[in-house]
């Protein structure tokens, strides 16, 4: 495997995701599937690298106090409960129906941005509601996003933007939540799955996404159009959600 062209895309999906509060294991877990890993390796992998990058930028959303803390704490309890049982689950469904179930998800997540990002649809009740809902949803995202390999991300900013909280403490907010869900997904993976990771792989794109993801999760703060970074991240994701259906044909 030839490491450089791999650490340099994962240093830029760092650099993109971070600023939309995600972590990038949508496209870790395909492109390390793509590379020849085994899918029940490149899911924790992934995961590891999301949590990485998450983490990176929640240094500074902590900084800047842009988390929305009392939302985020039973997100997290909710989503580390549900990764271990989708960790769980991995290794006990076909790797056909994972990969099926990604290339969906993909789907529902490239339409979702490109026509559905502004719907302006937000839970009015009072916050104890507002965190109920967020809580029991974060404990479903969590169950998939362990399965598939997927940071979550893509569905917990539009849910926090729906609860009620601003562009750029919605992503703040994702980010930190989704550092403890993915590194529960990875642990359980390596608590449940029998997959041998690519070590060398880890380290040199784990040093790339953490750089990358501090630059990104600054660039929050400077004229950046979100609008045409989702878009293009949209697009993204409709190639590798085909891809990978051409590849189940």
């Amino acid at each position: 495997m030839e490491i450089i062209p791999v650490i340099a895309i994962a240093f830029m999906i760092a650099v993109l995701f971070s600023v939309l509060g995600l972590g990038g294991a949508i496209i870790y877990t395909p492109l390390f599937f793509w590379l020849g890993i085994p899918l029940l390796a490149a899911i924790p992998m992934a995961l590891l690298l999301n949590m990485v990058t998450t983490a990176s930028a929640s240094i500074t959303y902590l900084k800047q106090q842009l988390v929305d803390k009392r939302i985020a704490y039973p997100m997290i309890l909710a989503s580390i409960a549900g990764a271990l049982i989708g960790s769980y689950l991995a290794s006990r469904v076909e790797t056909r129906i994972i990969i099926l179930l990604l290339s969906v998800i993909l789907l529902i997540a490239a339409l979702r941005i490109l026509f559905f990002s502004n719907l302006g649809f937000r839970v009015k009740d009072g916050k104890n509601k507002k965190i109920f809902i967020g809580t029991g949803l974060a404990f479903i995202f969590g169950i998939i996003s362990s399965l598939v390999g997927i940071g979550g991300g893509t569905f917990i900013v539009p849910l926090l933007l729906i609860i009620g909280l601003e562009i750029k403490n919605a992503a703040a907010t994702s980010a930190f939540i989704i550092t403890f869900t993915s590194f529960s997904g990875f642990a359980g993976h390596l608590v449940f799955g029998a997959q041998t990771l690519d070590i060398r792989v880890l380290f040199y794109t784990g040093l790339a996404v953490f750089a990358g993801a501090q630059i990104g999760s600054k660039m929050i703060f400077k004229r950046v159009s979100s609008k045409n970074i989702s878009n293009l991240f949209a697009l993204v994701l409709l190639f590798v959600a085909g891809k990978l259906l051409y590849g189940l044909i």
